[in-house]
């Protein structure tokens, strides 16, 4: 690491790529604990016809975000 210290644009590139690299780990982990409770809610409104897994409810989340995220229009 003494080598990042003589080329300081190196240096920031790495202490960004490590933020990012936080912040979406961080992200997917709230992202999967928030699935939790669209699981519970599926399974148990449509457990009889098809149950879902935790992965499965976050892609079902991530989905709705999609399809139904807020809209920012500038007038």
């Amino acid at each position: 690491m003494a080598f990042l210290k003589n080329v300081p644009v190196l240096r920031k590139l790495l202490d960004t790529l490590y933020a990012v690299l936080i912040i979406v780990t961080l992200s997917a982990f709230v992202g999967l604990i928030l699935a939790l409770p669209v699981m519970w809610l599926w399974n148990f409104v449509f457990g009889s016809l098809y149950k879902i897994n935790w992965f499965q409810a976050w892609a079902l989340n991530v989905l709705a975000g999609i399809l139904f995220g807020q809209k920012n229009s500038s007038k």
